[in-house]
């Protein structure tokens, strides 16, 4: 028996060979790449293929060189300041915690001890795990030496790296010293520079106020010159603000601090990433009184409603609070049913013009001018305006001309 199957030609039953019993490949059987071809019919084939398959991609893994970087995929033992990690292709490598402390306080814990005290849950061993770490090479012979910091560094450099060109991460920057130009900070181990233009939205007045604080960032750039990440907080600050002023409160008092002054009003920041206007419009008189003294500078405290969110996310401060508004409004409308009125152009938008009718706001519809297209040709800002009020709606007040106009003629320039 033996000699007849020493006997029997492999290579031209592989080359079709047609004649007698020949084996047959399996086609149940899943998992099966290219080069590999199964045979076993047996019920067990499938269970057994998947052993063999498993076996094969936990090789141990002899080709490591140092800088290598790789995910580690177990851990199967820790104690106090031991640990054993398997490594991605079946390596395993004892660690002497008390020499990984700063990768043990990245994670937020004080001590070895401590890590090891609660990665002894299973549970949350293998959710820390699965979360993602990797070892770093240093030596590879004679025996295998791997850092689990410098694995972290390696790892947290390449994700930045790719932040630059598809940016969708926010990291903590802790910011550790400041220059004229910027700040030295560090992401996530990682040291970087935070140029003062892109550390806030508004020109900041005092930079040693940031330094021992922590900001979120973006990756805006790496320069190779310096060997260093650019980061910046104002990105942050664009990228997450469509939704964050989405959450404003319009019924709560907020404060904030001056960041400077126009013509038009006070600029106020808050909450860490916001930036308003509040108008001379919509200031109370003490305040006016004082604005128009020039008595407010950058770093003096505000308090606030917000009054208003435009479509292009501008945000509108107003000292008067949502009962003050609301009542002044009823009252106005109580007053003025009917009556003629006196107004002044404030603005000439598309839709209309807004006017002003003592300290009540509103607008008069495009329709009621009966012309295709508002614009500063036919209107002049501070012109006076006659009248009526027409409706009111979420708090917003529209009044109809007190005489229909057929036409409004562009004004003529004066010589």
């Amino acid at each position: 028996m033996s000699g007849k199957l020493e006997e029997f030609n492999w290579e031209l039953y592989e080359n079709n060979y047609t004649g007698g019993t020949r084996l047959t490949v399996n086609p149940n059987i899943k998992g099966v790449d290219s080069k590999t071809r199964v045979f076993n019919h047996e019920p067990y084939a499938q269970e057994l293929f998947d052993l063999y398959s498993e076996r094969s991609t936990k090789s141990v893994r002899k080709d490591l060189t140092k800088g290598d970087c790789v995910t580690v995929v177990e851990i199967p033992y820790i104690d106090k300041d031991r640990m054993t990690v398997e490594l991605l292709g079946g390596l395993t490598v004892d660690i002497d915690l008390n020499r990984e402390k700063r990768f043990v306080q990245i994670y937020g814990y004080q001590t070895p001890e401590e890590f090891a005290h609660v990665l002894a849950n299973p549970e949350i061993r293998k959710n820390f795990v699965s979360s993602g770490f990797y070892a770093y090479v240093i030596e590879s012979s004679p025996s295998l030496k791997i850092s689990l910091w410098q694995g972290h560094i390696k790892k947290t450099k390449d994700e930045m790296m790719e932040q630059i060109s598809a940016p969708s991460k926010a990291y903590r920057a802790k910011v550790l010293n400041a220059n004229r130009g910027g700040y030295f900070v560090e992401v996530s181990g990682v040291e970087a520079f935070m140029p003062g233009s892109l550390a806030a939205p508004n020109k900041i007045v005092d930079f040693q106020t940031l330094v021992g604080k922590e900001v979120i960032v973006m990756v805006e750039d790496f320069l190779k010159e310096m060997n260093s990440f650019i980061v910046s907080h104002k990105k942050y600050i664009e990228h997450v603000l469509p939704q964050k002023i989405a959450e404003l409160d319009l019924n709560k008092l907020y404060s904030g601090t001056v960041t400077g002054t126009s013509k038009y009003g006070i600029f106020v920041e808050f909450g860490e990433i916001f930036t308003g206007l509040l108008h001379v419009s919509k200031m109370k008189d003490s305040t006016l009184d004082l604005f128009r003294k020039r008595i407010f500078k950058p770093g003096d405290a505000a308090s606030f409603y917000i009054g208003e969110i435009t479509k292009e996310n501008r945000i509108i401060l107003t000292e008067e609070s949502p009962e003050e508004k609301k009542k002044k409004i009823d009252d106005f409308v109580q007053a003025n049913k009917g009556k003629s009125l006196e107004a002044s152009i404030a603005a000439i938008m598309n839709f209309g013009v807004i006017v002003n009718v003592g300290d009540i706001t509103g607008i008069v519809p495009s329709k009621e001018f009966r012309i295709r297209k508002i614009s500063t040709r036919n209107f002049v800002t501070g012109d006076p305006i006659k009248v009526k009020y027409l409706d009111l709606k979420d708090d917003k007040i529209s009044f109809e001309l007190d005489a229909p106009i057929k036409k409004f003629e562009p004004k003529e320039k004066e010589e």
